[in-house]
């Protein structure tokens, strides 16, 4: 049960911090884009890009409706890191649950 929880708790963190990465590193690059090409979406996505709006924006693939060739491939890499935090904050929870087991 130990080395089931630590797997769990090692393998959340790390994916916390590859999709942290991940995620704030194209969340510029979608910024920049939407800002010169999209401004309507980027009024209405606008935020610190770990706010509620733009983590959404991502988890529900809403850069998709956009239609945009140039945007897809940069946000889809944000979209793996959102839910690669989510995941990781679910696997650190097990985790958790298992040492009260």
């Amino acid at each position: 049960m130990l080395l089931a929880r630590e797997f769990l708790l090692l393998g959340g963190l790390g994916l916390i911090v590859a999709g942290l990465t991940t995620y704030a590193m194209t969340w510029v690059l979608v910024a920049v884009h939407l800002r010169d090409h999209h401004p309507e979406e980027r009024r209405r996505v606008s935020g610190f890009m770990l706010g509620p709006r733009p983590f959404g924006w991502y988890l529900m693939r809403r850069y998709r409706a956009l239609r945009d060739r140039m945007l897809d491939p940069v946000a889809r890499m944000g979209f793996i890191g959102a839910w690669g935090m989510v995941f990781g904050v679910v696997f650190t929870a097990l985790s958790q649950a298992l040492g009260w087991i």
